[in-house]
């Protein structure tokens, strides 16, 4: 009387068909990735470009030094308030001079310009409804002359970050559906091969269950190398071309991780991976499950 064995076929890791899925997963993964770090990257960079332009806060000629400066300190205490600066009507003067390359109060017998604060407005205030809000409440200190906001070039700037954000949403829409449609591809390739082992596995009278679970760990095990694969390119790409960019565009003044809150930074990026991590394992086991259930109720005749 012939015994059957009741354990899982193995299905051999070392299968040359495994390096094109692994490949080909890490690729996707890898460029899921990038245009993940490229949308949460550039939203950053253009919350720290809306921190440089600054509201301008200017006084009366007759309100003292030491009155402004308790103002500017009252406003760094302020939730919207990023950094403040003081800046007197003689370094205004030398700065004017710097730029028109001529002193301009030889000129005028006198110096016309106000002493100001320059105030950085947090990113997340940097809209028209708040800015409007801030300047109705910074007339409200003694002395102030004039607020200039530069609410329509913040405007713009906004405008630019949603059409960018939807550029980049719209590449990782792609990128998912082109993995779902690549990866399949592969796997489907890769179980065609293995057609007639499962059909001699049905024959013996092996379950489903029994039939597509080590297709199924073959699979995840792929999965996991190609997140890995990804995982190490990515993080050298984003540490290479950030710090080049940060050299180039920001003078190395520029800083990925938030020191003062970084757990917000630190999940955001966390949470990417995480979904690096899940798509990358659910969409070759929704595949191979598919694939392998394709060969489990096709016909004889199919298989040729």
């Amino acid at each position: 009387m012939s015994s059957y064995n009741t354990s899982s076929p193995k299905i051999s890791k070392r299968d040359p068909s495994s390096l094109p899925q692994v490949i080909s997963i890490a690729i996707i993964l890898y460029l899921l990735g990038l245009s993940g770090l490229m949308f949460f990257v550039g939203q950053k960079l253009v919350d720290s470009l809306k921190e440089k332009v600054y509201v301008n806060i200017y006084f009366y000629k007759e309100v003292d030094e030491s009155s402004i400066l308790k103002i500017m300190e009252s406003l760094k205490s302020k939730p919207y308030t990023k950094e403040a600066f003081f800046l007197s009507n003689e370094e205004a003067a030398n700065e004017y001079k710097k730029e028109l390359e001529q002193d301009f109060v030889d000129i005028l017998g006198y110096n016309p310009l106000p002493a100001s604060i320059e105030l950085s407005i947090k990113s997340k205030y940097s809209d028209r409804a708040s800015l409007h809000k801030i300047e109705r409440e910074l007339y409200l200190n003694e002395g102030v002359q004039e607020v200039l906001t530069q609410s329509s070039l913040i405007d713009q700037i906004n405008k630019n970050k949603k059409l960018a954000a939807g550029i980049l949403a719209g590449m990782g829409l792609l990128f998912i559906v082109i993995a779902f449609f690549l990866i399949n591809s592969t796997i489907r390739l890769s179980i065609y091969s293995k057609r007639f082992l499962i059909r001699s596995m049905q024959l013996v009278g092996a379950t489903e269950l029994f039939i597509i679970k080590p297709f199924l760990k073959k699979a995840a095990l792929q999965a996991l190398l190609a997140f890995l694969v990804s995982t190490v390119f990515l993080v050298i790409t984003f540490y290479v071309i950030g710090n080049w960019a940060n050299e180039l565009l920001f003078s190395g003044q520029m800083k990925w991780i938030d020191i003062q809150n970084p757990q917000e930074e630190i999940l955001i990026y966390s949470s990417l991976f995480v979904i690096l991590f899940l798509i990358g394992m659910l969409i070759p086991l929704i595949c191979t499950y598919w694939s392998t259930k394709r060969y489990l109720y096709s016909n004889i005749e199919d298989l040729y």
